[in-house]
This record gives C-alpha cells, structure tokens and sequence, in this order.
C-alpha cells in the first residue's frame, strides 16, 4: 500500500510554487513503507528516494512530499552508527577540520551545546582545544551514552536523549552551538532554529555544516549523488543557506568548504557505482 505521506511547502519561505528537480524511477512517495525500510540504511542499493523540488522563489532544494514523524521515529531507531563504513581515524580527521573553522570564529569558551554528538567525536576536540564550562549535548540515541560520557566525564555536562525540546536549557545561557549534518534531516529547520533563540546568549556562535547541493561531486554523482537519500527532506548550498539564518535573524560571520576524508576503496566503490558498476567489494 502506497505509504502515508506529509505534505510540505517550502521549509525556508513557505511558498508552494517548485519545479521538479530529480528523483528515482521507482518514487518513495508511490512506494509502500516496508519497502522504504528495507532501503534506509546504507548506500550501495538500488536508489530509491522522495522527489525534490525547487522552490520557485528562495531556490531551496526540498521534499514537498516526505515521511511522517511517526514513520521517522520507527526509522532512525533501526540506524546503526553513523558513517558506520567509514574509519574512525578518517571520521576523526573530517571532524577536526570542522573544529578549526570553529576555531577561528570563536572564543570557545562560555557554555556549549551540540545537537546530534553521536560517540562525541566533535565534542573531543571541544574538550582538548576548548574552554567551554558546560556541555549540554542532545543525543537522541540512547545506545551511545556511554561513549559521551567518556569524553566529557571531567566536565560539567548533560547528555539529553533528545532532539528537538530545549527547555531544559536556562534561558540566555549558550554561547557556541553545533549543528553537524543535522539541519539536512529537519522537517522544519525554520521553526527548529527559532525555539533556540531565547537559549542563546547575545553575540553566540553557530557552527552549522551541511551537504553542498551545489557541489561538484552532486553534479558528477547526478541521482546517485549519496546525500539524495531517503533521510534528507531538503538539502542545502551556501545561497540557501544564508536564506535560513537570514529568516531566523542571525548573521554570517564565514561560510567554507570543507574536507571529508575515506578509504580510498570506499570513494572508489562509490564511483563504480555511480557509473553503473554494481561490485559489492573493492
């Protein structure tokens, strides 16, 4: 049976006018829900996502049909850890070189915040290169507590099984938050940044990274560009981008590119792919 679908306007602007931008030739939103779960997980199947469109006014790239939050409820507790093909010395090193543009748009110090910390690789390097007072870090994965709190068990801290209810934040307390390939996965990552703000101290820093829908492997990969996927109901370049922070009155103080670092084997896997070549081992 054909799966119970959300209907959305524009995340950013509201507005309802699009044009079709790319989708699958089998279409999630035509697709029945065990089927989608059988294709959640994981990057080397056969592609199978929900339509993307172009808002016909702020640009955005986004859904206008997705999964409900009960379905997404269901759907992230059978992840397994993120990146989960991917060394932890490669992910250890991408996540370094996000710390350093944090680095030097930052005091870091005052109170932190990170939503979406997964085993705390960011918040490592927070706690080794850092001056922050408390770690406030929402993790809505409970399987990972542990992990986090190894790294941050000589700091103040709370670790909230969590996502998207910030009372539990003092009013007017945070000075950094990070949002690290969180804002791809919201369904409304307008209103999300707007319950934050009272929580953030005047002169707070925002450190947001997200896929690049602009970038040149998305033009290389074209469908099977691996962030078309079904867990992304809108995806972002550096002209949306600002759209979003624009709407939720916060300014840009720097906007980069940044480096993800593989095994070769993985890149080349999924080139092959890409280009039709289905091998299952590299």
């Amino acid at each position: 049976m054909k799966i119970n679908c959300i209907k959305r306007l524009c995340p950013i602007c509201g507005s309802s006018n699009f044009r079709k931008e790319i989708s699958s030739k089998i279409k999630a939103e035509n697709s029945d829900f065990t089927t989608l779960q059988k294709t959640w997980n994981g990057f080397f199947k056969e592609k199978i996502i929900f339509t993307y469109v172009r808002c016909a006014n702020c640009k955005t790239l986004y859904c206008p049909e997705f999964f409900n939050n009960n379905q997404l409820s269901m759907l992230y507790s059978q992840m397994p850890a993120n990146m989960d093909e991917v060394p932890l010395a490669a992910l250890k090193k991408t996540q370094r070189g996000y710390f350093d543009f944090l680095k030097k748009n930052s005091s870091l110090s005052g109170n932190f915040l990170e939503v979406g910390p997964d085993i705390g690789l960011f918040t490592e390097n927070c706690i080794k290169s850092a001056n922050y007072k408390k770690y406030w870090l929402f993790e809505p994965n409970i399987s990972v507590k542990k992990d986090l709190e190894r790294v941050v068990k000589n700091k103040e801290f709370s670790i909230v099984h969590e996502m998207f209810d910030f009372k539990c934040i003092p009013e007017n307390s945070i000075d950094t938050a990070v949002f690290i390939h969180v804002m791809d996965h919201l369904i409304d990552p307008l209103i999300y940044l707007k319950s934050l703000e009272s929580k953030l101290k005047k002169g707070s820093k925002l450190l947001i990274v997200t896929h690049d829908e602009k970038s040149i492997l998305r033009k290389i990969f074209k469908l099977k560009w691996p962030a078309f996927c079904l867990q992304h109901p809108q995806l972002y370049n550096m002209e949306t981008t600002k759209n979003l922070l624009d709407e939720c009155n916060f300014r840009i103080i720097s906007q980069n590119k940044t480096k993800n670092y593989f095994k070769i084997s993985f890149l080349l896997k999924h080139f092959l792919w890409a280009i039709g070549v289905k091998i299952n081992r590299v």
